[in-house]
């Protein structure tokens, strides 16, 4: 992939990062407020832009842009691999609506919230591997 390139898949990529932490922090407020109807709402959008996410990652990012460096550790690996289960299992039980107790999805929430930080510092170190490509965009 040509730099150029490679610089709009990973800006692309960083941009939608940005959108799913927003996502999540509105979610979260609207938790937070008990506000069922539009935490609803904000939970299917929420859960589409963090499949969206984790796929564009893989298929434009990962696959294409970092595909000749390796992780620095199998451990940084897993750790990368353990997050997307968390996140996928979240989408799995939450996605496409349907009855949810707040407290549960809040309680649940949290511990993606955190999965997902460990995962941009991830992707953030994997980045910052290849700054003739990243430089721009990170």
């Amino acid at each position: 992939m040509q730099d150029r390139t490679a610089q709009r898949a990973i800006g692309t990529f960083l941009k939608s990062r940005r959108q799913l932490i927003v996502d999540l922090m509105k979610l979260s407020n609207a938790l937070e407020g008990d506000l069922r109807s539009q935490a609803e709402v904000l939970l299917e959008r929420f859960c589409q832009r963090m499949v969206d996410y984790l796929s564009n990652g893989y298929f434009r990012v990962y696959r294409d842009v970092l595909s000749a460096h390796t992780w620095t550790t199998p451990r940084e690996y897993a750790i990368f691999d353990a997050t997307t289960e968390t996140a996928i299992a979240f989408n799995d039980c939450y996605a496409g609506g349907g009855h949810f107790e707040i407290a549960a999805v809040r309680r649940e929430l949290a511990g993606l919230a955190l999965a997902l930080e460990t995962r941009f510092e991830l992707e953030d170190d994997m980045l910052n591997r290849v700054p003739e490509v990243a430089a721009e965009a990170v």
